[in-house]
């Protein structure tokens, strides 16, 4: 029994002593950490008033938690603290696995000292402003499975020791400023499933070993300096659902081994140098939602094959030097919302499968033909510009009810705009300039509620006068009809498109005097009716408009009488031109307060003044 009685005291003994070494570990670590709060530049952050002398660290503090009285995790994740990690007590929390003091304003280095935390699992810096290189001392968090220092300022090298980290299943350190090359130690990390080194300064080649990493499912190195071609090895990383190599300086061909990654989702290498034809084994995948080539040297065909990725919803092949013609096969492509193909050299009529796209509300395509288009019922966005289109618009533009832009400028259209295009009461953008259209500007556009760009120019439309209908369109911004055979005189309603910042119509025939209800324009910046028949007086108004209106250009008109006198301080007319007129008097002094005057032209008037010696103080003339 007394051994009993003994055996029991000891026991009692050594709970006692533990429960006093929990105590004090716990009491050695709160106090480490109250001293690093008290570094704090926010000194009255409401997140973490918890952190006292008075209470328990690791029951009562906010983002801490403890296993066996010991601190296992601290997780303070967009809390507002302003601090550096200079005085951050590594040595005393031998016992922390997971550190997460992400989305804070974090400033400062990180300190070599991190390399005590030897028992870190999870380390998350992200979005903070920490500067400095990565310390190759990360390497001895051997035990470290997720690694996030993204969307800071670090700069230098890639420590080639964070290959050692053999448990890393995370490691993310993109939009920084990182340069160097990629340490081919990473291809030591079997188990990394996300590499994310996007955005940074990144240089020299892909290392062949990245193809090693078989648990790999997301790789982004995109928008760095990597140069070389697309390593074969990478057609290896059979779980790649993401794979992002664009906006860099890659070249060679695209390797056929891609087309093994199956599991593969989104496909982005635009923005490189690759040449060679587009591999025809992309089209085993099945899973590709993503296919994002453009702006390549890629030559050679569409490969039919493309036409098998049943799941794509994006499609973008722009400015290459594709040839040949658009396969048919792309006709089954059900779920494509965007396909573009313009800036290559693809020949031939758009094949009649492409109408039954139904899902497509994108299409921007280098053809000579529209006659499929108006079957695509869902299509948002119509952009074939500078494409050599010929002949008339078709009518059946008009079914296309959920068009919010037409971009069809700068070809050779003919013929007259059609009504039916007034249909299209979503429309936003209506871009039909530098063709050779005629006739009349269609009476159904005053539907238009929605339009904020009507750009004509450039063409032969020969309405006479600009049509009062156009006053309804009070969502526009800017109102282009240069180049064209306009008559009859400035509408007087003008102004009540309170919202039009460009109004340009020079190189036409108008006539009659200028509407004064052009100055309640109040976010005029352009007002162009250079090179008309318009006459009368300048309305004085116009000088008070200077200080929204950066352009005004009247020249070659048969305007008379004298110059607006009201040009007022904080002007930002940068460009004013009268030049050929029959204006008369002086030029106003109260130019000199447009300060940001670039080009004045008075030339071939009456004016009755010599060259004011005030206008040479304008510094920017």
């Amino acid at each position: 029994m007394m051994m009993v009685s003994k055996i029991f005291s000891l026991l009692h003994f050594f709970n006692l002593l533990y429960l006093f070494t929990i105590t004090f570990a716990s009491t050695e670590e709160a106090t480490a950490l109250l001293k690093w709060k008290a570094t704090f530049k926010n000194q009255n952050n409401s997140l973490l008033a918890s952190w006292t002398p008075n209470s328990d660290g690791c029951n009562d503090w906010y983002g801490v938690s403890c296993f066996n009285g010991r601190v296992n995790t601290l997780n303070i994740t967009n809390a507002s603290v302003f601090a550096t990690l200079y005085a951050f007590p590594f040595s005393s929390l031998p016992f922390l696995e997971y550190l997460d003091f992400s989305m804070n304003n974090l400033s400062g280095i990180i300190p070599p000292e991190i390399g005590n935390l030897t028992n870190l699992v999870c380390l998350n810096l992200n979005i903070n402003q920490i500067s400095g290189t990565i310390p190759s001392q990360i390497g001895s968090l051997v035990k470290l499975q997720i690694l996030r220092i993204f969307q800071n300022h670090l700069n230098g090298p890639i420590p080639g020791e964070i290959g050692q980290l053999r448990s890393l299943t995370e490691l993310s350190l993109g939009a920084n400023s990182l340069n160097g090359s990629i340490p081919p130690s990473l291809g030591n990390l079997n188990n990394l499933s996300l590499l994310y080194l996007f955005q940074n300064q990144l240089s020299g080649s892909i290392p062949e070993e990245i193809g090693y990493l078989r648990s790999l499912t997301k790789l982004a190195l995109s928008t760095n300096s990597l140069n070389g071609s697309i390593p074969a090895s990478l057609g290896n990383l059979n779980n790649l659902t993401l794979l992002y190599l664009y906006e860099n300086h890659l070249s060679g061909s695209i390797p056929e081994e891609i087309g093994q990654l199956r599991s593969l989702t989104k496909l982005s290498l635009y923005t490189n140098s690759l040449n060679g034809s587009i591999p025809a084994s992309l089209g085993n995948l099945y899973n590709l939602s993503h296919l994002y080539l453009y702006k390549n040297h890629l030559s050679g065909s569409i490969p039919e094959e493309i036409g098998y990725l049943w799941s794509l919803t994006k499609l973008d092949l722009s400015t290459n030097s594709l040839n040949g013609s658009i396969p048919a096969s792309l006709g089954n492509l059900n779920n494509l919302t965007l396909l573009y193909l313009y800036e290559n050299h693809l020949s031939g009529s758009i094949p009649e499968e492409i109408g039954q796209l139904r899902s497509l509300t994108e299409l921007a395509l280098s053809t000579n033909s529209l006659n499929e288009i108006g079957k695509m019922k869902s299509l948002q966005n119509l952009s074939l510009h500078t494409h050599n289109l010929s002949g008339p618009i078709p009518k059946t533009i008009g079914n296309l009810t959920e068009l919010k832009f037409i971009n069809l400028y700068a070809n050779q259209l003919s013929g007259p705009i059609p009504s039916v295009l007034g249909n299209l009461k979503n429309l936003n953008f209506l871009e039909l300039w530098d063709n050779q259209l005629t006739g009349s500007i269609p009476f159904s556009f005053g539907n238009l509620r929605n339009l904020q760009y009507l750009s004509l120019g450039d063409n032969n439309l020969t309405t006479e006068g600009i049509p009062s209908f156009i006053c309804n369109l009070t969502s526009l911004t800017l109102l282009y009809l240069s180049r064209n055979n306009l008559k009859g005189k400035i509408l007087q309603r003008l102004g009540n498109i309170s919202g039009l910042q460009y109004v340009m119509m020079p190189h036409n025939n108008l006539s009659g005097e200028l509407s004064l209800s052009i100055c309640n324009l109040t976010s005029l910046q352009i007002l162009d009716l250079g090179r008309n028949n318009l006459k009368g007086a300048i309305p004085q108004c116009f000088g008070n408009m200077s200080r929204h209106l950066e352009v005004l250009d009247m020249q070659h008109n048969d305007l008379s009488g004298t110059l607006p006198t009201t040009f007022s301080i904080g002007s930002a007319l940068g460009s004013f031109n009268f030049h050929g007129n029959k204006l008369e008097g002086k030029i106003p002094r109260s130019l000199e307060n447009c300060q940001r005057l670039e080009v004045v032209d008075l030339g071939d008037n009456l004016l009755n003044d010599t060259f004011p010696m005030w206008l040479g103080t304008l510094p920017e003339l």
